[in-house]
């Protein structure tokens, strides 16, 4: 479920319980927190980190559902997905906005799976946390 916001239904705020993020040509695009509508997050914070090392501008703004709509006929919304604590990257099949339908072949994308495969592998020890992002519960 996509979430707008609550007085014009206009500006993109969540996907389900997580941060959104659109991969709009070589640009991440995600909702900003100025309006204390979007959590700021570990997961979130994280993503535009490794976003940010994997070559790609990330920008945090409003995000109106019309500007989503014309890049994706525009051919250029590459990937969109959700980010949260227990899914850590969560890629979005499809996003329906009253008659407009938007499928993506998850099958395709490079960005998403290559920043889930980057944030599990910290989590889980196979790769060093140059971040201290990791600290040890005793």
């Amino acid at each position: 479920m996509l979430w707008t916001d609550a007085f014009e239904h206009k500006y993109v705020q969540e996907i389900g319980t997580m941060n959104v993020f659109f991969i709009i040509g070589n640009t991440t695009v995600t909702p900003d927190l100025e309006n204390g509508t979007i959590l700021a997050g570990v997961s979130r914070d994280s993503a535009i980190v490794v976003l940010k090392e994997l070559g790609l501008t990330v920008e945090e703004k409003p995000v109106s559902i019309d500007s989503i709509i014309e890049a994706h006929k525009a051919g250029l919304l590459k990937e969109v997905f959700g980010t949260g604590t227990a899914a850590t990257i969560s890629m979005i099949r499809e996003l329906k906005y009253k008659d407009y339908v938007m499928e993506f072949d998850v099958q395709h994308w490079k960005t998403a799976p290559e920043l889930k495969r980057r944030l599990t592998n910290i989590r889980e020890g196979k790769s060093p946390d140059t971040y201290n992002w990791m600290l040890p519960v005793s």
